[in-house]
């Protein structure tokens, strides 16, 4: 679970202007919305997400009492959470704001080897975790300036919030969360072996790089190895230290992170987490000495891999291999196919390589002979979109392979969908939309797959057709029992799949026509999963948490006996058998997942070596009995979430152009759904600057969602400090209306487009021309077109507005379109954008195109499409019946260079306003959890080209909001 606390950050940036983070904390408010609210908690959440929910809403008023109890403090204000399912991905949100406290759940379960995995109950330790952040961080100040600013402040954050170094707030809530379930994360093999395996090779972070280090399992630092220092703290001053920082962090005299922590433990933190980086290697090393006097078995090195390697999946014929090799981002993830063969050196070509070099310089050295050669890739799958494959699993006829791919839905959310890849004929099928299904295992028939099928949370093992797509359920969903990775047996009667139920994890069996299920291998408290049917199908190879370590085991089917395979120092996943000899599995390493390859007969001899629980965190805790203090109480009803709890927050806003500035500001009412959202305006600023005010409606309890916009604006471009535009040019003008309007935005897995249309009527009051009525009708269409194939892209989009109206008896028609395209190339990018607008000849001179000064902020653009925006120029920069316009950019970074021109009628070629420039944009969609609505932020410079301003530098900014 990859996050941080995004309500500090977001604060900041709104508070200075800084990109908010770009925390895509999706709620979809068309859903079937319910709430319930127990003493100290309102919860919302969608029909879907019911028996999830409510099976966890119980247990709430126990969480809340002792987080309470052992953090010291819970805030008197009532938390909201919001449980929704946006990208079928294990997480949550925690925002510690003093005055309305939220968490967002993510309710999909987490994998046994995640280090979420190793649980008693997912959702229990989800709240655990994230509540545990609202009552560490939402201490209030009691500095007097302090508590001054957070009056003033439109963001309420403590002091914890704004000292807290990530490492601190997430290690501090894992070592909760483990403190009162007796599981999660510091009970996980992942956490011991993690820990364990940097250690001995001498790359756990520094302290300045816990709370972010780099590399494969960076992010995850500040959750395992910062709840393993604090566990190392308290040893050395006991329980209440903890709380004694939190209340120094929070005194009236203000004090650093660091001060605060020196006067409780002695040192500065960066010391002290030194000294405990030397005590895990200590007992790391111990961990080894054990395992090395057993004898470490890890077989044979098939391939040096980095960052998080999918697990291998074989051909039936057992000559070639399909994995997942995963990279920094997820578009360095491909799928690739080998040869199962060992690859060869060709010796005579080193030695002739080795010969040439020292003839070349005879005191030179050759490399030492190359022991792993690399694979060569017959086959490669590349994202998709930026959306990569996973979890490969070859057909019976060796050429299609089974994979998934996350999709979205068109509403906001992602899910998992079936497709088959054809890797010699290179085509790509889909099977299934919006299912929901991971883990896929084709029958031996090649005509159905195996599957779980995780929605609302809870997840149920289905059997897929291949063919059509259908999808029939196997094995019910419910609360609190999770499936993983199932595997259909070779005569295709039974499916072995891992359950969890508590905190362990165990294999059963099921039946593939009734769904009967029947637990298999021994009940011995270990966990087990990764099983994978050896030829003959009566043993398995499975993974097995015996001993505190994660290690292949064989598991024979009529008896019952386990025998291990692999002794490893870190931790074995995804054992998958090559032929009736040899099983290829992933070994962890500090850079990633190596492939290894074992035999079945080089099993680790000896006793099974456990772990002494006296060498945590380098081994796991060990829970003596499982607490029981987080108890159920009684399930309050629930009722229908309507328009849902309103809440006003009020923000600045502000622009900066070519002309001037302008400043005010903005009232949002808004509900933790984005139901209904009400957006107030109101903003002055130099001479002839738009001013005015305006009041934006959003209901989005259907799709398309619907909107009300009433506004009045006075805008006198005549009076602007070096004004382009006269009083005679009848520009200047008060203009008044409403706007009514529907969208539909829908995205699909390439193609994304937009619907929008509505009418405004108003009235329109020109300088020297009196007061005119103004009526049109508008209709906007956007779609785009995103194809990317690894670090290849090609992107292509499409916008059109046609707008007819009438204004002071003249009736009009006007349209403005634009094409762009955008490529992208190993890391370097570019994107063109050509805009044309036409206006009926006749219309009045108020509809005719203007060019120049910032986007209006008080008004839906629709109903002004002959505003074209530079907020580099001034405005009426360029007038006319046509207007045309090209843009090419690049991306830098944050800075986008660009090259910008605008002309009105004449040829192309001629009569252009160019302007060349840079600017940073951040737009972030409506975090509606905390009734924030969409926020662009955006700051550049623009070098004019051309007279009247060439050679004149502009700077503008601006900060606006969309409801």
């Amino acid at each position: 679970m990859h996050k941080r606390i995004i309500a500090g950050i977001l604060a900041l940036a709104l508070a200075c202007g800084a990109p908010a983070a770009r925390a895509q904390i999706v709620t979809r408010p068309h859903l079937d919305w319910r709430t319930v609210r127990t003493e100290h908690f309102t919860v919302h959440y969608p029909v879907e997400m019911e028996a999830w929910t409510l099976d966890l809403v119980p247990r709430l008023e126990a969480i809340h009492a002792e987080v309470a109890a052992m953090v010291g403090y819970a805030p008197a204000a009532r938390v909201t959470i919001v449980v929704e399912d946006p990208s079928a991905a294990a997480n949550g949100f925690a925002f510690p704001f003093l005055d309305e406290p939220a968490i967002a759940l993510w309710p999909t379960p987490a994998d046994p080897r995640s280090a979420l995995g190793s649980t008693r109950d997912p959702a229990e330790q989800l709240a655990v975790h994230e509540f545990a952040h609202i009552a560490h961080l939402a201490r209030p100040p009691r500095n007097p300036r302090q508590r001054l600013f957070v009056r003033l402040a439109p963001v309420k954050l403590g002091p914890l919030a704004v000292k807290a170094p990530r490492w601190l707030s997430e290690g501090y809530a894992t070592y909760v969360e483990g403190k009162l379930t007796g599981s999660g994360r510091p009970y996980s093999v992942v956490r011991a072996a993690v820990l364990r395996q940097w250690a001995l090779e001498g790359k756990l972070p520094r302290y300045e790089q816990l709370s972010a280090a780099q590399g494969y399992y960076g992010g995850s630092m500040a959750y395992l190895a910062g709840s393993a220092f604090l566990e190392w703290l308290v040893q050395q001053r006991g329980e209440p230290s903890l709380p004694n920082l939190w209340r120094r962090m929070s005194a009236r005299r203000d004090r650093t992170f660091d001060a605060a922590f020196a006067g409780v433990y002695g040192g500065t933190p960066a010391e002290m987490y030194g000294r405990f980086t030397v005590d895990v290697t200590e007992r790391a090393l111990q961990a080894r000495n054990a395992l090395r006097t057993a004898g470490l078995a890890v077989g044979d090195t098939v391939q040096r891999l980095n960052w998080g390697t999918g697990d291998p999946a074989v051909s039936r014929d057992g000559r070639f291999m399909a994995i997942v090799l995963r990279g920094a981002t997820p578009a360095a993830s491909r799928v690739v196919v080998w040869s199962t063969a060992d690859a060869r050196v060709d010796s005579a070509a080193q030695a002739r390589a080795d010969s040439a070099l020292l003839a070349h310089d005879p005191e030179d050295v050759p490399d030492i002979p190359g022991r792993h050669p690399g694979k060569r890739a017959l086959a490669t799958l590349f994202p998709v979109n930026g959306r990569p494959h996973d979890a490969p699993r070859f057909l019976p006829d060796g050429s299609g392979i089974l994979l998934t791919r996350n999709e979205p839905l068109g509403d906001g959310a992602v899910r998992p969908d079936l497709f088959v890849w054809d890797w010699r004929r290179k085509t790509l099928r889909r099977v299934t939309r919006g299912a929901s299904l991971r883990w896929p295992d084709p029958a031996p028939d090649g005509r159905t797959a195996a599957a779980v099928q995780c929605t609302g949370g809870i997840c149920g093992v289905v059997t897929v057709d291949l063919a059509t797509g259908a999808v029939r359920t196997l094995v019910a969903a419910r609360p609190n029992r999770v499936y993983y990775r199932p595997r259909w047996s070779p005569d295709g009667r039974g499916i072995a799949v891992a359950v969890q139920e508590g905190r362990r994890w165990a294999m059963v069996m099921v039946d593939a026509a009734t769904g009967a299920e029947r637990r298999i291998g021994p009940d011995d408290g270990a966990s087990r999963y990764d099983a994978a049917f050896l030829p003959g199908g009566r043993a398995l190879v499975e993974v097995s948490e015996r001993g505190g370590i994660a290690n292949v085991e064989t598991l024979d089917l009529a008896t019952g006996e386990t025998r291990t395979l692999t002794r490893v120092t870190g931790a074995a996943a995804a054992p998958e058998p090559q032929d009736s000899g040899r099983v290829f599995y992933l070994a962890l390493h500090a850079r990633g997942m190596d492939l290894m390859r074992i035999p079945l007969a080089g099993a680790a001899a000896g006793p099974l070596v456990a772990l002494d629980t006296t060498l945590v965190p380098a081994a796991p805790r060990v829970a003596v009995s499982e607490p029981d203090t987080l108890g159920r109480g009684p399930l309050p009803p629930s009722h229908a979430y309507g328009l849902g709890p309103r809440r006003n927050r009020l923000f600045p806003t502000a622009v900066v152009d070519a002309d001037g500035g302008s400043a005010g500001l903005v009232l949002l009412n808004a509900d933790p759904v984005g139901r209904l959202s009400a957006l107030l305006r109101a903003a002055g600023g130099d001479a002839g600057m738009p001013r005015g005010a305006a009041l934006n409606l959003v209901y989005r309890r259907w799709i398309p969602s619907v909107g009300l916009d009433l506004f009045g604006m006075r805008h006198r471009p005549s009076q602007l400090r070096r004004s382009l535009v006269s009083a005679a040019d009848s520009l200047d003008a008060d203009y008044a209306g409403a706007t009514l309007f529907a969208e539909q935005p829908w995205g699909g897995s390439a193609l994304r487009r937009r619907l929008r249309g509505g009418v405004s009527a108003g009235a329109l009051d020109l300088r020297g021309g009196g007061t005119s009525a103004r009526t049109l009708a508008f209709a906007e269409a956007q779609g785009g077109l995103t194809q990317s194939r690894g670090a290849q892209a090609l992107s292509l989009s499409a916008a059109m507005n046609g707008t007819v109206g009438r204004t002071g008896g003249e009736s009009w028609a006007r349209g403005l379109g634009s094409v762009a395209a955008g490529v992208g190339l190993f890391g370097l990018n570019a994107r063109g954008q050509l805009t044309y607008g036409r206006v009926s000849g006749d219309a009045p001179a108020w509809e005719r195109f203007v060019a120049g000064g910032a986007r209006g902020q008080l008004f839906d653009e629709a109903i002004l499409s002959q505003r074209i925006p530079l907020p580099a120029a001034r405005f009426g920069i360029v007038q006319g019946r046509e207007m045309r316009m090209f843009r090419v950019s690049t991306d830098l970074g944050l800075l986008t260079p660009y090259l910008a021109g605008v002309g009105a009628g004449g040829g192309w070629w001629d009569g252009w306003y160019r302007v060349a420039g840079a600017e940073a944009a951040f737009d972030t969609p409506p975090l509606n959890v905390l009734r924030i609505p969409s926020v662009r932020l955006m700051a550049g410079a623009g070098y004019p080209l051309d007279a009247p301003d060439r050679h004149k530098l502009r700077l503008y900014a601006t900060i606006g909001y969309r409801p």
